[in-house]
């Protein structure tokens, strides 16, 4: 069974439980729920480095803050930390108006990466930070206006969770749990809707829990180096506890 939780509406009503109603069928299928699996298999995805991107050259600009650019990128990126990486999309805006070029890796691009990791990670002042960064990039407006709404509902649930505890209502959440295997010969970190988990070595197995209310949960690991990664992958909530084998 699967369960939409009315916080939004029982916050505006001062009601600190929160009332959850059952998904029709047609619900479920949009949210992804149908096509949830209780064993994902996923094997590694090889991505660019920001660090292999020579800013300088491609925008042919001195500036000698770009020298170091890919790497705090990258770093942001493993950390993770929108915030971070939302200044270094802000960062290269201003050089890419001074240059009048793009480099291989956007501005764009990287306001919009920041903006997803900060609605998985659904802190509310990072959501915040984020949206005014994204003001400051020209031709985002519909990114900041996604980023409001999410900012506004991760408000409501965190008020509705504390006004739950203050009048000593019952839990209405089983956090899940995931089995993660690692068949692979690397050291991976594990991160979930982009909080980190947790270290994992080869060969070994690690239960991590869900605690968030929402959905879906992702699922995301790095290897040892930034170029290697297994997922996104979604879970929605159907199994109490899910298995992920990562090859």
């Amino acid at each position: 069974m699967f369960y939409r939780c009315a916080i939004a509406a029982l916050v505006l009503l001062g009601v600190g439980a929160l009332a959850c109603t059952a998904l029709p069928d047609d619900a479920k299928k949009e949210d992804g729920a149908q096509e949830d699996k209780q064993v994902i298999d996923s094997k590694a995805t090889h991505q660019t480095a920001a660090a292999s991107v020579n800013f300088r050259k491609e925008l042919n600009l001195p500036f000698a803050s770009l020298s170091t650019l890919g790497s705090r990128i990258d770093a942001a990126r493993r950390t993770p930390d929108p915030v971070v990486l939302a200044h270094t999309a802000n960062e290269l805006s201003v050089a890419e108006k001074v240059s009048g070029k793009q480099a291989t890796l956007t501005s764009s691009a990287l306001i919009k990466e920041a903006a997803e990791l900060a609605k998985l990670r659904r802190q509310a002042t990072e959501l915040q930070a984020v949206s005014r960064v994204a003001q400051q990039i020209a031709s985002e407006a519909e990114l900041v206006k996604s980023l409001r709404a999410i900012t506004d509902s991760a408000m409501a649930e965190a008020k509705a969770d504390q006004l739950a505890v203050q009048q000593n209502q019952e839990p209405t959440w089983a956090p899940r749990k995931v089995v993660v295997n690692n068949y692979t010969t690397q050291y991976l970190t594990l991160y979930v809707n982009g909080i980190y988990k947790g270290e994992l070595d080869p060969g070994l197995t690690k239960v991590i829990i869900v605690e968030h209310r929402w959905n879906p949960t992702v699922l995301t690991a790095y290897g040892n180096e930034d170029i290697e990664t297994w997922g996104p992958v979604n879970i929605w909530g159907r199994f109490k506890t899910y298995t992920w084998n990562i090859q």
